[in-house]
């Protein structure tokens, strides 16, 4: 077998700050690197010569698409990994992807993307956001890309086959920098993307991706009431359509989760969520994020019952069906539900349901001064000054308490929340000296 030929392809525009970067992390395994300038007017061209990548001109006819498909065009390898200036993988992944395309190679497989976890960074480079993306795919097959904005990857005229599709959604992350707050403010893309969308939708005019797309940009530009308006008829066109959705596509998630989010936010009522929450399970009943949204909607109206049940219940779908095309918006904010349903639980006097949430939260992340305190408030609860005692051998169970730090946090927690029986049982786990120490300290 001949040696794996990987060819990178990008399309950039004035991105000096990311190209050395987008041309490095993956560096080693590429056979070739491509680079399609659609008119900087910076150092992006002279840096990627510089780096040895083939730099190629087209000019800018606001249609992503086609741009892509000419960076395809220059290709000559026999995969294709198309990530833009702003993306990257990190060594680990990068090894993982070289030895899935040569596992594929020579098991004759016949995938024809592989797909990847996206995972969306802020300015603090926390992960906010997650989605599952087509970067990776192979060349001479006539996949090409489809749209002018927010393009996507089909074969022919057609979409894939399941059996086409490798899903190394758990193996392989792209990072993807593109949506912090400095790129996300910037008033002309935003005004390009509203321009090219609006393009789409004069010759597509029930392209009820678009017009999520286009809520997409009145939400980035702080325009809420445009924005609901236009998924409001993103979902009007899909329920008229009767198309089911892709199983590998997850605009119309986006398009309901933002949606109900937006019209909590805005006040429109419980009527009205409960209404487009309906229509959102009914259409991707897998998808964990809807009822993410609507647990903290009534998590605000301290209607802890319905706040228990929703959070509880995209848990639940989460761990059912993991988040290769679901939980963009749960996934990131993960341990946080998990506070939030113990703080629910414990509200709607499931004690013991509470309990069960913290001690798997706290077995994860057992400094997590917030959700200690509601465990040690259901405890005290319900055990009082009489049981506590046995809540200091439960909690012996999380915590290590021959460690000064893991006597200090729940001490402190204790005293917090005014829990004077355990504080007690505690403070006998230090000696004299150490108590004299912490003296006004906690």
């Amino acid at each position: 077998m001949k040696g794996l030929q990987i060819s990178q392809c990008m399309i950039v525009k004035n991105e000096e700050k990311n190209i050395e970067q987008a041309l490095s992390w993956g560096k080693d395994i590429m056979w070739e690197q491509i680079v399609v300038d659609t008119g900087s007017t910076d150092r992006t061209v002279e840096l990627a010569e510089s780096m040895g990548a083939r730099v190629y001109h087209f000019t800018w006819t606001d249609d992503f698409s086609a741009a892509k498909n000419f960076a395809i065009e220059q290709a000559a390898g026999d995969w294709i990994v198309f990530l833009d200036a702003d993306e990257y993988m990190l060594p680990e992944d990068t090894k993982k992807l070289r030895q899935t395309l040569m596992d594929i190679e020579k098991g004759k497989a016949p995938y024809l993307v592989i797909l990847s976890n996206w995972l969306n960074l802020n300015d603090a480079g926390q992960v906010f956001s997650t989605a599952t993306q087509m970067r990776v795919f192979r060349n001479h097959v006539g996949i090409h890309y489809v749209g002018r904005i927010h393009e996507f990857l089909q074969k022919g005229k057609r979409k894939f086959e399941t059996s086409e599709l490798l899903n190394a959604g758990e193996e392989l992350n792209i990072y993807h920098t593109g949506y912090t707050e400095e790129a996300y403010a910037d008033t002309k893309k935003l005004q390009r993307n509203e321009r090219i969308l609006l393009r789409e939708l004069e010759d597509r005019p029930d392209d009820f991706d678009a017009m999520g797309y286009l809520g997409d940009s009145y939400k980035a530009m702080e325009e809420y009431e445009r924005a609901i308006e236009w998924y409001e008829k993103a979902v009007e066109a899909y329920l008229a359509s009767g198309i089911g959705p892709s199983p590998y596509y997850d605009r119309l998630s986006w398009t309901f989760t933002y949606l109900l989010d937006l019209s909590a936010q805005a006040g429109r009522g419980k009527d009205r969520l409960l209404e487009i929450y309906g229509q959102a399970i009914q259409s991707l009943p897998k998808e964990c994020d809807f009822d993410y949204v609507m647990g903290r909607f009534f998590l605000g109206e301290q209607n802890w019952e319905r706040a228990s049940y929703h959070l509880e219940r995209a848990l639940s779908l989460l761990e059912e069906n993991g988040n290769l095309y679901y939980g963009t918006a749960l996934v990131p904010n993960l341990m946080s539900t998990q506070e939030y349903l113990a703080i629910a639980c414990f509200n709607a006097g499931k004690r013991e349901q509470c309990v069960s949430v913290c001690v798997r939260y706290l077995k994860e992340e057992r400094f997590a001064m917030g959700v200690l305190k509601v465990l040690l408030t259901a405890f005290k609860a319900d055990m009082g000054v009489a049981g506590a005692d046995q809540v200091l051998a439960f909690l012996g169970k999380l915590y290590d308490f021959s460690a000064l730090k893991d006597r200090l946090l729940v001490l402190r927690a204790a005293k917090e929340i005014a829990y004077d029986g355990l504080v007690r049982e505690l403070e006998r786990l230090f000696s004299p000296q150490e108590l004299e120490l912490l003296m006004g300290r906690i």
